[in-house]
């Protein structure tokens, strides 16, 4: 049945996968095609607008000619109209002006017609009878025409005589006695009348943002339609220049191009220009249609199209949505029931990874409470043989002490880890504590790595066991200087957090102080910082490392009522914080005891309750040693036979686990309710908290392992407060 519902639930999500890609498929491929055709469209309406722009043009082109040739045949009328005429004939010929009005009037093209002399003075002209004589001696198109003969020349940009607005003319010199190679006559010239180029323009320009322009192949704009300011239509035209933009393109192509700018010189727009030289004249006839334009014309395709594509688009997409929908709606209850189903594994997964850390934890803590009992003994016996031994052989005796300490120091791990370890809670300054231990963390790591200290300057008093907090922070130390092979900086940080808001008028006094230890090293991916405080987990080679260092930072923070955590990132360094609640009591001034004469003290009875053999012999031999009176008991039966008939003891020191059914702690209570005078001291590895919960509240606890004297002073403790 199981892969049933598995081999479902697959088909299940394939076919849900199937329908997401036919929704999608059913919804991207109209887009792209629409995408693809207005792509194609956009060059189309690009093309389309090169098409008319050149076919404008041309057009243009034509009707210029035809102009130009025009008045051009005038011009040479007028010249035999003159033939041998002097210009004073000239002058006061009143027939010959009115013979200039009758070109004029019949030919619109023409705004009017002059003859000047050699000299730069108008003589007659169309306008008015007799001429004013007018002098143009100074114009460039005079000066050229004087200097050679230039033909048929363009003269301009000049204002029309009669409306002001810009235009041009063409002239011609007066043909001489001499023929072509004889002196200069003077001049004949017409001026364009610019409303007839402008009532023809208009019937070729249809839309807003085309322009027509005639421009002379020195960069001199002659006549524009429309005006570029309708509110100043006499105001000059602008002259192009020669280094850019169209006259570069004509520089290239001389003859007609079509020229694209997306900032052109007169109106800085996107336009389109198509341009053609007028027959051999030095004027080109400009179409130009703004790009906007057919950025609009290639819009409306688009919304037309869409038009039809988009219904069809919705409907398809509508149909493989219900589609889905309805495939999606049965999926769901199969996924509900499914992550009910993972839910209970979790549950069920989670629930035996608590027994077996429970018993894990069970099984370290009795391990190492057995070990405290052979290290009782080893140090017990090796302090002993420490007084008998010469001095040379004293140095012997290091090797065995070190080796005992570092298992103490492994049996506390594992104690701590279990929450069975022994903690003695005292209200330190944890600014000060640390500070203290600056030789130490000096010493434990190498000389390429730095030391950074950052330590509020403020009482943080908090109470935790001082020696635990001593070998926390030396193991993140410890692994901060392993995790920088090649050297880095460890920071040590310490300082209250929680405070009220930068800003604030009033907020509450911070409870909570942090100590922040940080490196510059590798760093822990994300799978490794998961389990970093699991026991015996551990990244280093074999022997490098026993996976209990930061189990024990966490232990000590759970037990100090804290907590601990890591952040840590490949290549970022890692930094692990300890959150440590503030005490609102003040840490205790230390107070020097004076010593008791020696004559004082009187020899002390002692019951020493203990089943292991080894304990027991080390543990009475050094009391015996430190002047105390021992009597011993190997089980709490034993002791309590023996208090029944002897009950002259200073004190009672006894272990907590005894065989023969009755432990320290039945011991301790059942003597606190006989005999309540009698003090009890248990030895054991357990914490004070634990042996309270096991009802041992009532008796003191030495924890182990311990040597002879650290005993001997415990117990002139206890007895003295009596």
């Amino acid at each position: 049945m199981p892969f049933r519902s598995l081999d479902s639930r697959t088909d299940r999500r394939g076919s849900l996968r199937l329908l997401r890609l036919l929704l999608a498929v059913s919804v991207a491929l109209p887009l792209v095609l629409f995408a693809g055709i207005g792509w194609r469209e956009r060059w189309e309406a690009q093309d389309e607008a090169e098409r008319n722009s050149r076919k404008n043009a041309l057009v243009l082109h034509e009707h210029v000619l035809k102009v130009f040739d025009t008045m051009a045949q005038v011009l040479d009328r007028v010249d035999e109209h003159i033939h041998g005429r002097s210009w004073r004939e000239i002058a006061e010929s009143e027939a010959l002006h009115r013979y200039l009005k009758t070109l004029e009037g019949e030919l619109d093209q023409i705004g009017a017609i002059g003859l000047t002399d050699p000299d730069g003075y108008v003589r007659n002209s169309s306008l008015v009878f007799p001429a004013r004589n007018s002098y143009i001696g100074n114009r460039p198109d005079f000066r050229e025409q004087r200097e050679q003969d230039s033909g048929l020349l363009i003269a301009g940009p000049v204002a029309d005589p009669g409306t002001g607005k810009p235009s041009f003319g063409i002239s011609r010199r007066r043909s001489s006695p001499g023929g072509p190679d004889g002196r200069f006559d003077g001049i004949i010239a017409a001026i364009v009348n610019p409303d007839y180029f402008a009532s023809f323009y208009r019937q070729i320009v249809g839309t807003e943002g085309e322009s027509i322009a005639l421009i002379r192949d020195d960069g001199a704009m002659l006549m524009r339609f429309p005006t570029l300011d309708p509110t100043r239509p006499n105001a000059p035209l602008p002259t192009l220049p020669a280094d850019r933009g169209l006259r570069a393109e004509i520089r290239r192509q001389p003859d007609e191009g079509i020229f694209h700018t997306g900032n052109s010189h007169v109106q800085g727009l996107e336009r389109v220009f198509a341009y053609k030289r007028v027959g051999t004249f030095p004027i080109y006839v400009v179409y130009g249609l703004d790009g906007t334009q057919v950025t609009r014309s290639w819009w409306r395709n688009m919304a037309l199209d869409a038009a039809f594509v988009a219904p069809a688009t919705l409907a398809l997409a509508l149909i493989a949505w219900l589609a889905y929908s309805r495939a999606a709606s049965e999926s769901a209850a199969v996924r509900r029931w499914a992550d009910e189903v993972r839910n209970r594994e979790r549950l069920e997964e989670a629930l035996r990874q608590s027994q077996k850390m429970e018993a894990l934890g069970q099984l370290t803590g009795g391990v190492a409470h057995d070990f405290n009992n052979l290290l009782t003994a080893a140090l017990a016996n090796l302090h002993l043989l420490a007084r008998h031994l010469p001095a040379e052989g004293q140095r012997f005796l290091g090797g065995v002490r070190t080796a005992l300490e570092r298992a103490e120091k492994l049996t506390r791990q594992l104690l701590s880890f279990s929450r069975q370890d022994a903690v003695n809670l005292t209200v330190i300054d944890l600014g000060d504590s640390l500070r203290g231990m600056g030789d130490l963390l000096e010493r434990s790591i190498r000389a390429d790595v730095a030391l950074e200290w950052d330590i509020a300057p403020v009482p943080m008093a908090v109470a935790v066991d001082p020696v635990q907090l001593e070998m926390a922070v030396l193991n993140l130390v410890l692994n901060a200087r392993d995790a920088m092979p090649g050297g880095g900086l460890i920071r040590i940080a310490a300082g209250p957090i929680g405070a009220a808001p930068l800003g604030a008028a009033m907020g509450p006094e911070p409870r909570t102080a942090r100590i922040e230890v940080s490196d510059t090293g590798a760093g822990m991916p994300a799978d490794v910082m998961a389990r970093a405080f699991d026991p015996f987990f551990t990244t280093k080679g074999v022997g490098k490392g026993t996976g209990l260092g930061l189990s024990m930072v966490y232990g000590f923070a759970r037990q100090s009522g804290g907590s601990a955590t890591i952040d840590s990132r490949p290549g970022e360094g890692t930094r692990v914080r300890i959150d440590l609640p503030l005490s609102d009591v003040q840490p205790a001034e230390p107070v020097l005891v004076p010593q008791a004469p020696a004559t004082d003290l009187r020899p002390l009875r002692i019951l020493v309750v203990e089943d292991n053999p080894l304990v027991l012999m080390a543990t009475v031999e050094g009391l015996v040693q430190e002047g105390f009176t021992v009597e011993t008991a190997e089980d709490g039966v034993t002791a309590l036979t023996l208090l029944e008939t002897d009950r002259n003891f200073d004190l009672v020191v006894s272990d907590v686990v005894m065989p023969g059914g009755v432990s320290g702690i039945d011991l301790a209570r059942h003597i606190r309710e006989n005999w309540p005078q009698l003090r009890v001291l248990l030895a054991s590895g357990y914490s004070p908290e634990s042996l309270a919960n096991m009802g041992a509240d009532t008796a003191s606890v030495l924890a182990k392992p311990f040597t002879p004297d650290q005993l001997a002073a415990r117990i002139r403790s206890l007895t003295s407060a009596r």
